[in-house]
Order: C-alpha cells, then sequence, then structure tokens
C-alpha cells in the first residue's frame, strides 16, 4: 500500500505529491521516472481528494513521456 500526499501551493493548488511507500523510511516526491502509479491498488490519499492527486500524477507522466 502507498499513501499519496498533495503539497498545495498558495493558490490550494497541488504543487507536488509525495508517494509514501510501506516500506519505505519517509516520503518523497512522486518522480514517474522511480514510481509507478497503479489506481486499482488500495492507498491513501492526504492533503487534496483522491481525483485531483491523481489527475495530478496523470498529468506528471504524460509531461515525462512528452519529454522522451
Amino acid at each position: 500500500m502507498a499513501d499519496y500526499i498533495a503539497e498545495l501551493d498558495e493558490m490550494q493548488n497541488i504543487a507536488a505529491v509525495w508517494i509514501k511507500e510501506k516500506s519505505a523510511r519517509g516520503p518523497s516526491v512522486f518522480d514517474p521516472k522511480k514510481h509507478i502509479f497503479d489506481a486499482s491498488r488500495p492507498s491513501g490519499y492526504f492533503g487534496a481528494p483522491r481525483e485531483k492527486i491523481m489527475n495530478w500524477i496523470a498529468d506528471t507522466q504524460e509531461q515525462n513521456r512528452l519529454l522522451r
């Protein structure tokens, strides 16, 4: 299980999403080069609604694909 923690900016928009894997010592910023997001896995979502966090991750993954 992974926890996804939204970091909000002053306008309450998501600036970053941190991921905390069960086996990890602490959270790290979601990086599509290092992390795999699987919406079917049970996960916790904190700091923003689940849908907003999932959209931020999808946008980040798309930007990473375009940069390749």
